[in-house]
């Protein structure tokens, strides 16, 4: 496979009514830094039927060894609720929304899959990686755990905090018991959310946002199964110049990804209007073994909120702007 392009999958707030739903957009050549098109005319591509019928922090990631993808995501509708978020970490879902496909354009129907434990208020900002030593996917998420004797109506975030947990599947329809993966309290309410990982030779980079500083941290390690791994750097990104005339001081939702184009490890963070950003901000790292990296400029998509940018292949743009911007791809 040659990647040639770059697909971006997210969703764009809790504002408007259809803020929290899949929005897709492709780069028309090799540059994930410029030239985003969104697909659908910015419209969402994918919309939730069940759960809360809301869609929030998609991660796709494609099956090794089969022709297919998986794309799936946070079963959260925060628009248009009086308790917002406090209570989506007391009483929220414990399922997150799967999709699968061939060709990123026709899609099966969803499905809800129960990631979190019983004892579990939530279920965020799922993601996988290919654990190829064993075979299968190891999908993580953040969840936030209350005694298991107490009514849902007793529990507060307050008491509590978001940990790490993972899992094993190999078809996203049945997983393995749920296990803690991060579990280090970050004060009341706080913890660890959004990991995201890169793997660069024989060791897995995991950044995760730490909530008491509102910003990634950096973790190594060489078993994805490990509890303790070493912590290479913390404060990811802070104090870098952001595009709206600032510096870089809160952010969420990281994406990684390797460029074809310059070979480069590239990560994006979400900093949104309520870090006093306007969405994400583009690094460039530049040294993955100390935590060095350095924001570029980038036009992204509109409005893009925790999402995953994912290589693509030629074919594969070509298909979705045939599907979704005919116009585009006649001059592409």
């Amino acid at each position: 496979m040659t990647d040639t392009a770059y697909l971006f999958v997210y969703f764009t707030g809790e504002t408007g009514a259809d803020d929290e739903a899949i929005r897709f957009a492709v780069t028309a050549g090799d540059d994930p830094l410029a030239d985003w098109i969104e697909l659908g005319d910015g419209q969402p591509l994918l919309r939730s039927t069940l759960g809360e019928r809301g869609l929030r922090d998609p991660h796709l990631i494609r099956h090794p060894h089969e022709d297919r993808w998986f794309l799936i995501a946070t079963d959260l509708r925060i628009q248009g609720r009086s308790d917002g978020f406090a209570a989506a970490q007391q009483t929220g879902s414990r399922d997150i929304m799967v999709w699968e496909s061939a060709d990123l354009v026709t899609w099966s129907e969803q499905r809800r899959l129960t990631l979190a434990p019983p004892e579990a208020g939530n279920a965020w900002a799922p993601e996988a990686v290919w654990d190829a030593e064993r075979e299968e996917f190891f999908v993580f998420w953040a969840s936030a755990l209350y005694p298991a004797d107490a009514a849902p109506v007793d529990r507060r975030i307050e008491d509590s905090y978001q940990r790490m947990f993972y899992t094993t599947t190999s078809d996203f329809v049945t997983v393995g018991e749920p296990r803690v993966w991060i579990d280090e309290p970050r004060g009341p309410g706080r913890g660890f959310i959004d990991s995201t990982i890169i793997r660069d030779g024989g060791s897995y980079y995991r950044f995760t946002k730490d909530e008491a500083t509102m910003l990634p941290v950096l973790d190594r390690s060489r078993d994805l199964h490990a509890l303790e791994w070493e912590r290479i750097a913390e404060r990811i990104g802070h104090g870098q110049p952001n595009p709206w005339g600032g510096t870089f001081t809160e952010g969420e939702g990281p994406t990684a990804f390797r460029s074809g184009r310059d070979g480069y490890w590239y990560l994006f963070i979400d900093q949104p209007s309520y870090h006093g950003g306007a969405g994400y901000l583009a690094f460039r790292i530049t040294d993955l073994d100390a935590g060095v990296l350095e924001s570029v400029p980038a036009s992204l998509p509109r409005s893009p909120r925790h999402g995953t940018v994912v290589p693509v292949t030629a074919a594969d743009r070509d298909r979705l702007l045939a599907a979704y911007a005919p116009e585009v791809l006649a001059h592409v």
